[in-house]
This record gives C-alpha cells, sequence and structure tokens, in this order.
C-alpha cells in the first residue's frame, strides 16, 4: 500500500472514530501544494497517525479564547500525539496555549487536505486530517490577564479564523 492509500485509510479511520464519539461533522476537503520539506513533514505526521486539532473555547459570557503565534491572534491548536484521543488532544492544546481546562461540547468541522509536493509531480498526494471542536471554559477567568491570551466577544472572530 502506497503513501496515499494509507494516509486516505488513516483518515477515514479516524472519521469513523469521531462519528462514534461526537456524531457526525461537517466533513470538507482541500487540496494544495506545498515544498519539499512541507511535504516531508506532512508525510511523517501521516505515518505517525497525527491529526491536526484546533479549538474554539467559550468562556460564561461567549467570549472566545485566542492566543497569540507567529504575530497573530488565533484558536488554540496543535497535533495528536501517538495514540492520544482526539478530545484528550483538544483539552491538552488548549490547556498548553492558555494554562485553563475546558470541556469539550463537539466536533464541528473535520477538512481533509490533499497534500502535494510541489517540487515534485511525481510524488504522491498524502493525506491529513484537521478537526475544530467546541469547548467551554472550566476553570474560571483562566489567564485574561497574560498578553499571550486574549478573550473576543466579536461572534465573527471565530469564522475568521477557522
Amino acid at each position: 500500500m502506497d503513501v496515499s492509500d494509507r494516509s486516505r485509510a488513516r483518515v477515514e479511520e479516524r472519521l469513523s472514530r469521531l462519528d462514534a464519539e461526537f456524531g457526525s461533522p461537517a466533513v470538507t476537503q482541500t487540496t494544495f501544494e506545498v515544498d519539499e520539506e512541507s511535504y516531508e513533514r506532512a508525510v511523517e505526521r501521516s505515518r505517525d497517525g497525527q491529526l491536526d486539532v484546533h479549538a474554539i473555547v467559550r468562556d460564561e459570557d461567549g467570549a472566545v479564547m485566542l492566543r497569540e503565534g507567529d504575530g497573530e491572534w488565533m484558536l488554540p491548536r496543535g497535533q495528536t500525539r501517538p495514540d492520544e484521543d482526539l478530545e484528550t488532544a483538544a483539552k491538552r492544546i488548549v490547556r498548553d496555549a492558555a494554562g485553563v481546562d475546558c470541556t469539550v461540547t463537539d466536533a464541528v468541522r473535520a477538512t481533509i487536505s490533499g497534500v502535494r509536493n510541489g517540487d515534485d509531480e511525481s510524488a504522491e498526494t498524502v493525506y491529513r486530517l484537521s478537526v475544530v471542536f467546541t469547548a467551554e471554559l472550566t476553570e474560571g477567568e483562566g489567564q485574561r490577564g497574560d498578553e499571550a491570551v486574549r478573550w473576543d466577544a466579536n461572534p465573527d472572530a471565530v469564522g475568521e479564523l477557522v
């Protein structure tokens, strides 16, 4: 089985698990080209079974938690670890981003990405899965004073970030 078939099978298996745990989120698919180094990273992450996880965390007032990264404000995001279930990964990523705990409430979207090597047209497409979860803050105010975390009450902020 080649890298394309293996990665596609892993994505399908993870989607089945996601469906069993959270129901069927909306699923979209996209394809894009990356440079050789990014392609090799995608192949390696696929081999390890890693998924990309994003978390939309709301506080008791409905504001969305954003963290600073690479000079911009973004939702907490990261990759699963080997043998880590999706809910545990989402909670860990939020804790790492802001030092707060959350309760995962739903999986709202999954994106299957076909990653192509823009430097080598003969390289097979590798497939990756990214899942967006919603969550609620479970511990008080969190790090509202931390400069690396902010809470945005603008409901349009989420649409722009995922």
